[in-house]
């Protein structure tokens, strides 16, 4: 709705979950790392809070109550 709203076109989308359940494992390694874990500190609160809930939503993924979804549209042509 909000694309049509802004006159978008060709608006489609698609269920990626199962293209990105597969990063899941290497996001929460990377996030274990001694580089990983001062990169979140220096990151602030809210990146720190968006980590901590990953966990829940692979088991949200695994529950089928979390889908991942691509959107794309394109800009109508000038008139």
């Amino acid at each position: 709705k909000i694309a049509e709203s802004l006159s978008l076109e060709d608006i489609r989308a698609a269920d990626w979950s199962e293209n990105v359940a597969p990063f899941w494992p290497s996001v929460i390694q990377s996030a274990l790392t001694w580089k990983g874990l001062t990169s979140l500190l220096r990151s602030g609160w809210k990146t720190i809070k968006g980590a901590l809930v990953i966990p829940l939503m692979i088991q949200g993924y695994k529950k089928g109550l979390i889908k991942f979804t691509i959107i794309t549209c394109r800009k109508p042509r000038a008139a």
